[in-house]
């Protein structure tokens, strides 16, 4: 039943119960208290006046017969009863005041009794105090006692002072309640309406917040980082889907074309391999394609392992260098590698070779036939670096700025034979900021381009 309430209700509906129970609580240990309170009082009322009695009683131990109780007058404390006894085979009332006959004395307990010593009982209505002392070699005991009509009435009082109250404070308490339940969910309630306004469409939209640092304003933040995250998520798809459409249209539109133009007529054996050979060809930049999208949408943790590794940028730089040394040699480009010193960061091997090699392979496939591709591998005070030269046509200015967006290809670069899909600008970049560091550009017209990695020396964690 509980289940179908709303939270403040529920709220209220405890706040209700622990009210109850809390002055249930209160009114019970209120009471207790003041009765046990009101029972020490009497006792102490009753040993002060049980002493001077028999301090009397022994002064004037030779008129015992004659001593007038008067003491409930002299301490104006009413009921009092008080009797003299003798204990000898049973006990026998010397004299005593209008005693009631509901309050009982065995002769085995009396004489059980430690001389001088003040004994308390409890019997039905009365409270009864005694104390047994000695004249002439002869055990007596006065017993002084009184009802509770006193403490009954202060008791009954207390119950009806409560009774009114304690209704009182639990309506106010409840009504309290009630505000503060509905003012703290005031906050939320804004935002829940402002989250409704919030689709998948425009992600754009963020919840307001007031930087007070509560709990609120926390909650605020934290969803509009769930939003912000939500928002690239999105944007990624929605570029993913774009840039696949984009780049997949041309390729299946020309093998669409071979393959219709391949089956208006018979043909000869040689013309169907060299159609079957086209589409393969465009088959293949599907394929990278998809592959390389793919790793562009990927999040950094699913592309870099949760463990560091170790590893030498010298190594990296070597093997980057003697794989693409039989693509230098096809386009005739002298590939050379210069490395002065070994440096250490952690990171992934296999990811930053696939960086290199990228840079490589455009240093060599837009460098002029017989000319240099130099890879160094060096450090100043405060970087690691890796610096990828060529002595080829150069990137402008205007271009520069653009080299690492996806599928952005420089006018030079537009053509078959190049066999990029213009993501391996983009590739690179996403690699290095995985491993925090930095690729800087420098290009010239005609004269050539220098491509730097930069890695900080203190870098050593992700």
């Amino acid at each position: 039943m509980m289940n179908n309430i709303s939270i403040k209700k529920k709220l209220l509906i405890y706040n209700i119960f622990i009210q109850i129970v809390i002055l249930f609580l209160f009114s019970i240990s209120l009471y207790k208290t003041l009765e046990i309170s009101s029972k020490d009082k009497v006792e102490a009322t009753l040993k002060v006046i049980l002493l001077d009695v028999v301090d009397d009683v022994i002064e004037h131990k030779n008129e015992l017969t004659n001593r007038v109780f008067d003491e409930e007058k002299e301490y104006k404390f009413e009921p009092l009863y008080i009797r003299l006894l003798e204990l000898q085979n049973d006990f026998l009332v010397i004299k005593s005041t209008t005693f009631p006959n509901e309050i009982k004395s065995k002769i085995a307990k009396l004489k059980l009794l430690k001389s001088n010593n003040i004994v308390f009982e409890y019997q039905k209505d009365y409270i009864i105090s005694r104390i047994k002392f000695d004249i002439n070699n002869k055990d007596y005991v006065i017993e002084v006692a009184t009802d509770f009509t006193t403490i009954n009435s202060t008791l009954e009082n207390l119950i009806y002072i409560l009774l009114f109250i304690v209704p009182i404070i639990l309506i106010f308490s409840i009504i309290g309640g009630y505000f503060l339940i509905y003012k703290s969910f005031s906050p939320i309630e804004k935002l829940l309406a402002n989250l409704k306004s919030i689709n998948a469409s425009d992600l754009s939209k963020r919840l307001p917040f007031k930087n007070k640092n509560d709990e609120i304003d926390l909650l605020a933040k934290e969803i509009n980082n769930l939003l912000y995250r939500l928002e690239i998520s999105f944007n990624k798809i929605s570029q993913f889907s774009s840039d696949a459409s984009h780049e997949l249209k041309t390729p299946l539109t020309i093998i669409r074309g071979e393959i219709e133009i391949a089956l208006r007529k018979d043909r000869e054996v040689c013309e169907y391999k060299k159609s079957l050979e086209n589409c393969l060809d465009e088959v293949i930049v599907i394929q990278q394609t998809i592959d390389d999208l793919l790793f562009l949408a990927r999040k950094e943790h699913e592309v870099i392992e949760q463990r560091k590794d170790e590893l030498y940028l010298d190594e990296v730089s070597l093997e980057a260098f003697k794989e693409m040394q039989s693509f230098a040699k096809l386009k005739n480009i002298k590939l050379l590698c210069q490395i002065d010193e070994a440096m250490q960061i952690k990171g992934h091997h296999k990811l930053l070779k696939i960086a290199i090699k990228n840079i490589l392979k455009n240093a060599i496939s837009f460098s002029y036939e017989n000319s240099e591709v130099i890879i160094r591998n060096y450090s100043d005070e405060y970087n690691y670096i890796i610096c990828i030269e060529d002595k080829g046509i150069g990137i402008c200015k205007e271009e520069q700025e653009k080299i690492f967006e996806k599928f952005y290809r420089t006018d030079k670069s537009r053509n078959k034979e190049s066999g990029g899909t213009g993501l391996g600008m983009a590739i690179v970049e996403k690699i290095v900021k995985l491993h925090q560091g930095k690729i800087k550009l420098e290009s010239q017209e005609n004269i050539g381009t220098k491509v730097y990695f930069v890695f900080k020396k203190e870098n050593n964690e992700y």
